[in-house]
């Protein structure tokens, strides 16, 4: 709305070349809540927002890398993104299509109606509750889902929208679920049909609704949950904070592996503080002990998680760029199938590559799925745009084509996971 756009008047955007003396720099200013990163995975140039106050401080740590200052308001381009979109807000009985982004409330109604109107294959369960006291909402698919026996099958794992500005990640989630029902992309029909009869599908579209829709109702680049915290931990005699209140932890700097490694900040302020321990909030605590649990029935095949954006395929490790896991070749197969069949649908090229490419950051669930939980095709997808111009705020009409092309990803990704090894070892 025009109020969100209007918080961000002379916030200014600037660019830079992206390398690793960069880098260094960009990560300490962000850790001190100076700048905010613009995407978490830069490729040949890196985008940062500042804000008015920190202009002076900010070109003084910068000006030796001669950024360019490429909009010096950003809520003009805010507002004209917004002008230019269909993004109203859902009304009560708004349908659900993947002509616009939606609000929590309407993505799950939409998963209620599939689950209503599926219930031989989908059930619709809550993973567990927010700060704020929304339902974390998931869905279970697979053939004969009422029968105790699907309870045995390999679990794939498939979540979105762990970061509140990444609208298009609980989209293209929740795209994957029409096609795995047949809604979307019939031409994959047979193969999804064979992949429920053989796998039980456990699917998070927005793993963190507070934070979600604070972006729609308020500010439109908030990144973290609304878990509140006392900024220096001062207190009075009655509770309340001193200083003041920071709100949010970075959901995907808060899982164990890593935990307040690189790219993590003590400040309560900043877009990367994980949290004072891992899995001290209720959306990762809940996931963590989802696959724990499922983990003593059965086995958990994959761990797929999308965000946006720069056009990535991401393989372990993210935390650290010194070493790399055993089944590094294999990772690397795994990300080229995914991005050859992203790239053969509309010819967008996502690149696949290390999370800790460049640089390393510590805490994130696809690090805690690969080395903890043993899931070995634990891997996170950076969605369209590569251009940070467009970059949070993607067009409605790229809604679609970006759920074709990560249809096309995953079809062929879980084609190929490690289960389907061959006796002598040798992937298939």
């Amino acid at each position: 709305n025009a109020s969100n756009s209007a918080f961000y008047l002379n916030y200014q955007v600037w660019m830079m070349d992206w390398n690793k003396e960069i880098a260094d720099v960009v990560l300490r200013l962000q850790a001190e809540n100076l700048i905010d990163m613009l995407t978490d995975t830069p490729r040949e140039k890196v985008t940062v927002m500042v804000a008015p106050d920190n202009v002076v401080e900010v070109t003084k740590s910068l000006r030796r890398f001669k950024p360019e200052v490429v909009t010096s308001d950003l809520s003009n381009l805010l507002e004209g993104n917004r002008r230019a979109s269909r993004n109203a807000d859902d009304s009560a009985n708004e349908p659900f299509d993947f002509l616009k982004y939606h609000d929590i409330t309407t993505i799950y109604n939409r998963l209620d109606e599939i689950a209503k109107n599926h219930s031989e294959v989908v059930e619709v369960h809550v993973l567990g509750q927010t700060h704020e006291g929304r339902e974390i909402k998931y869905v279970r698919i697979s053939h004969n889902i009422s029968e105790d026996s699907t309870r045995t099958k390999p679990v794939l794992w498939i979540d979105g929208g762990i970061h509140a500005r990444e609208w298009v990640s609980p989209s293209t989630v929740m795209y994957i679920i029409e096609t795995l029902l047949g809604y979307r992309e019939l031409q994959h029909l047979d193969k999804a049909m064979k992949y429920l009869e053989k796998y039980q599908f456990y699917i998070t579209p927005v793993l963190n609704p507070d934070g979600y829709q604070y972006t729609r109702n308020h500010l439109r680049l908030w990144r973290k949950n609304r878990d509140p915290g006392c900024y220096r931990k001062v207190e009075t005699i009655f509770g309340n904070c001193f200083y003041k209140v920071c709100y949010g932890v970075d959901l995907n700097r808060n899982w164990s592996d890593g935990f307040g490694g690189p790219s993590t900040s003590s400040n309560l302020c900043s877009l990367v503080y994980p949290g004072e321990q891992a899995f001290d909030q209720l959306e990762t605590k809940a996931v963590k002990e989802k696959i724990e649990a499922l983990q003593k029935e059965t086995s958990v095949d994959l761990f797929l998680t999308f965000h946006s954006y720069s056009q990535l395929f991401l393989i372990p490790y993210g935390y650290t760029g010194d070493k790399v896991p055993a089944e590094h070749e294999y990772h690397k197969a795994q990300g080229d199938r995914y991005v050859n069949a992203v790239f053969a649908r509309h010819g967008k090229r996502y690149i696949n590559q290390r999370s800790s490419d460049l640089y390393p950051a510590g805490g994130i669930s696809a690090d805690w799925a690969f080395i903890s939980r043993g899931i070995v095709d634990s891997y996170g997808v950076e969605l369209r745009p590569s251009d940070w111009r467009i970059g949070f705020m993607l067009h409605e009409t790229e809604i679609i084509p970006t759920g074709q092309e990560n249809v096309d990803g995953l079809m062929a990704l879980i084609e190929n996971l490690k289960i389907n090894v061959t006796q002598n070892g040798s992937y298939n």
